[in-house]
């Protein structure tokens, strides 16, 4: 007995030293916007959707992007779903969703002849109710342009082709609360909600709704289908917690909220050796960025010749445009992370990149990474010169992607036998007299495991997310059913320097 006592006494001890390190070190992460790793969150970001076709070219093997969107909770949620295209993230499509508990809603992108659209024959509620009334050309389920084709032009290109890649983001506005507004929401035994119109007739008065906080708790995925190639790449969106503390309703339509209008300006963010940073910003857009900024991203590639194996890796900068803003105007110091406004078609940034093959070999650092076609203004150096950027792996182009970057480790000027291994990109650019914040977030005000950051931190790299897919052939069967492949999310190196 006394030594269970004993026992008991130790345990509870370590336990109240543990309890006290997550009161001094972790509590910031219940109210400070973070990646949240087990993906539920109050913002899902998806790197990257595509009606292209599999190779580019003149293939007619196009991509079908499929997506879920999952309230894992019993509260009734007020949701923002946006799409972007993947030059500088001009808005191509935006509609409001009204979810009710343990409510999901499915759709997908799929190509038209001149650019892309949006379906769905989901029953939650949408604002405008009649998104998915009908599919004529030109509808409201179809992708515009009207934001990049307009005047100043930054550049980019103005047709609609330009909408057929890009990235999208979910973000839960708020909660609602009035009865009126959630028994409106609630599907009946067919699966119909009760009343869609009453949030039509509302989206101009939002106060109706009764709108709270958001909490979270939302979940979503996208697959890129290529029924004629035989592939289909799935992922989880990136899930932000504690993106607001208040509620921030945009009407359908609207470009806000968007990633920049949280109001929580503090974020978290855990080191490679456990400590944990928390920074305070001056606003939610900056905290936001320093949750999701990377110093590295690292992924595999597989080139082999036996499987007819090819490498494509998805690189999206979802907070670049609110940071940016695109066609500069007048002169001054730019605002980092990022090097430059979206003109003459590009806003590029400079990585480094260097890989290994399996056996540990490599030629170095390299400065060999192409873009295809070359931008208007051919960078000097590795650059990433839109917001939703594709690398290509010895011009695989799985994705047929037009923002594109080939990288050929197997020429004869690296090695002929590098055909597999792995890559690291890196974001290190020194700052400049005029960019004193190129390639980083600095704050005063921060803590490392709760205790005050003498002389605050700075976050090294950029915010970075994305994938890398890859596909085989097995030559023993024949038609589509020899194809398969994989996607593999990027892994990163968070650099959070303290002085």
């Amino acid at each position: 007995m006394v030594y269970k006592m004993n026992t008991f006494k130790r345990k509870s001890l370590h336990a109240a030293v543990l309890a006290g390190l997550g009161a001094v070190g972790f509590a910031g992460t219940a109210s400070a916007v973070h990646v949240a790793q087990d993906g539920l969150g109050s913002v899902l970001l998806y790197p990257y959707f595509t009606v292209r076709a599999d190779g580019g070219g003149n293939s007619t093997a196009y991509y079908d992007t499929l997506i879920s969107v999952v309230n894992t909770t019993t509260s009734f949620k007020a949701v923002k779903v946006r799409f972007m295209e993947g030059k500088r993230s001009a808005e191509v499509l935006d509609f409001n969703l009204f979810l009710s508990p343990r409510d999901v809603w499915t759709g997908a992108v799929t190509r038209t002849s001149d650019g892309a659209r949006l379906v769905s024959s989901d029953r939650s509620c949408v604002v405008p109710t009649t998104l998915f009334s009908t599919d004529a050309a030109n509808t409201l389920n179809h992708f515009k342009n009207f934001i990049y084709a307009g005047t100043p032009s930054d550049g980019g290109g103005t047709t609609l082709d330009r909408a057929r890649e890009g990235h999208f983001e979910v973000i839960e506005m708020a909660e609602f609360t009035n009865t009126t507004a959630t028994a409106a929401a609630l599907h009946n035994s067919a699966g119909t909600p009760a009343n869609c119109a009453f949030f039509q007739a509302n989206d101009s008065v939002p106060a109706n709704y009764g709108l709270i906080p958001p909490a979270g708790g939302l979940s979503g995925g996208a697959s890129l289908v290529n029924v004629q190639a035989g592939s289909d790449y799935s992922y989880d969106a990136v899930a932000l917690a504690n993106w607001s503390n208040s509620a921030v309703y945009g009407r359908a339509g609207d470009t806000l909220p968007n990633l920049g209008s949280g109001t929580v300006p503090t974020s978290t963010v855990f080191r490679a050796d456990g400590s944990v940073v928390t920074s305070t910003w001056t606003n939610g857009l900056n905290a936001v960025s320093a949750a999701l900024t990377a110093q590295n991203v690292i992924n595999e590639f597989v080139l082999e010749t036996g499987t007819s194996s090819g490498t494509d890796w998805v690189v999206t900068f979802p907070t670049k445009s609110i940071q940016n803003g695109y066609v500069r105007v007048g002169t001054g110091n730019l605002v980092g992370p990022f090097n430059a406004n979206f003109s003459n078609g590009q806003s590029c940034d400079v990585f480094g990149f260097q890989f290994w093959n399996r056996e540990e070999q490599t030629p170095g650092v390299v400065n060999v990474v192409l873009p295809s076609p070359e931008p208007i203004v051919a960078p000097t150096f590795n650059s990433f010169c839109y917001e939703t950027n594709v690398l290509t792996f010895a011009n695989s182009n799985l994705l047929g992607s037009t923002n594109l970057y080939n990288f050929d480790p197997t020429v004869a000027a690296l090695n002929p036998t590098n055909r597999t291994g792995w890559g690291n990109i890196s974001f290190t650019q020194a700052p400049t007299a005029t960019q004193t914040s190129l390639q980083r977030l600095q704050t005063a005000t921060a803590t490392i495991n709760g205790a005050a950051a003498a002389g605050g931190v700075t976050h090294i790299g950029l915010p970075v997310i994305g994938f890398a897919v890859q596909d085989f052939s097995n030559g023993n069967v024949g038609g589509v059913l020899s194809n398969y492949g994989g996607l593999f999310s990027h892994k990163y190196v968070r650099n959070i320097t303290n002085p």
